[in-house]
């Protein structure tokens, strides 16, 4: 089996520019890449040449740049990992699929786009070239995440009756990380019901901002509430279903599961239990290059959940909540 031939565009941070390769832990695209012997690590390319050199020699890259068209066409890559900052992130995916040579996936940070127009454009482009976008949202690839959305799909919690979140840092910036995370466990649509408060957050126009959402399908209100990270960050999910509560504290890293029971007093009380949740050996990024390696060699739908028409609610809601933001101040 030939390997498959890889293009990074942007060689900053999340490209792995300043990964440790000694360290286990793998968070940048170039770190999973490198450790897969399924994959060739070919080109990276960046505008700024001196970056392009620097990740080039750290991974082994064949070659580097800053003319990603031509990479694309002259070594016939097949995934094509876009990295670039957040608001070239449209430019760049809707320029690779006007090239001449098309890779099979388009590896996508996000955020995708700017707006719905864009959004509908990269849909609309990936489909008539064939070409599919995976976005980088990372919980879709956690093995914890992914355990309890099987779990939670099995009726093993029960059903839920309401949901408090916490995150801080921007609705935009970080709220997408709340939307896409209940999207992805929930597989239900998710509607904005009312919007009580607004904070300043370290980001322009980005405000953070505490909304009451709901889970059209089943009916669950979800209360999210922003935290002002001058105290500290703060990104957990605080979730009720009729038979258990489920804590997911530490940005994902600790699980908490208290199972309803009747005590001596004839009352619902909760406590402690067991939740056999394996964290497996690899990475949410190194998931992420596993499930293309199988799309493009077995043509699985292992990309099915992980597209970007999989994730566009998850935009969409996003961009209206902004709209929500703006009347109030």
């Amino acid at each position: 089996m030939s390997k498959i031939k890889t293009l990074i565009i942007g060689c900053g941070k999340i490209a792995g520019i300043y990964e440790n390769l000694e360290d286990k832990t793998v968070l940048s695209h170039c770190k999973a890449l490198y450790l897969d012997p399924d994959y060739d690590l070919v080109s990276c390319c960046d505008i700024v040449q001196e970056n392009a050199k620097k990740l080039a020699d750290k991974y082994g890259f064949t070659e580097y740049g800053d003319d990603f068209n031509r990479q694309i066409k002259d070594n016939q890559i097949d995934v094509v990992s876009i990295c670039t900052p957040d608001n070239t992130h449209f430019k760049v995916a809707k320029t690779v699929l006007e090239n001449e040579y098309l890779p099979s996936v388009i590896f996508l940070e996000k955020p995708i786009c700017a707006n719905q127009k864009e959004l509908y454009e990269l849909i609309s482009l990936s489909r008539e070239k064939n070409v599919k976008i995976v976005v980088n949202h990372t919980r879709r690839y956690d093995n914890k995440h992914i355990q309890l959305k099987k779990l939670i799909k099995e009726g093993f919690f029960g059903k839920l009756y309401r949901a408090d979140v916490y995150y801080y840092s921007g609705w935009e910036h970080n709220g997408v990380h709340v939307v896409d995370t209940l999207s992805f466990l929930f597989d239900e649509k998710i509607e904005i019901s009312k919007l009580n408060r607004v904070i300043e957050s370290p980001y322009p126009e980005d405000d953070t901002a505490d909304f009451e959402l709901l889970l059209k399908q089943s009916g669950a209100p979800i209360y999210l509430t922003g935290i002002d990270e001058r105290y500290f960050q703060l990104f957990e999910f605080d979730l009720k279903f009729d038979k258990s509560r489920l804590r997911i504290e530490d940005f994902g890293n600790r699980l908490a599961y208290e199972k309803k029971y009747i005590n001596e007093m004839h009352e619902n009380v909760l406590k402690l239990a067991n939740l056999n949740i394996k964290t497996g050996t690899k990475g949410p990024i190194q998931n992420a290059y596993t499930l293309i390696k199988n799309y493009i060699i077995h043509g699985e739908n292992s990309l099915d959940g992980y597209s970007i028409e999989d994730v566009s609610n998850t935009m969409l809601l996003i961009w209206k909540g902004k709209q929500w933001i703006k009347r109030l101040i």
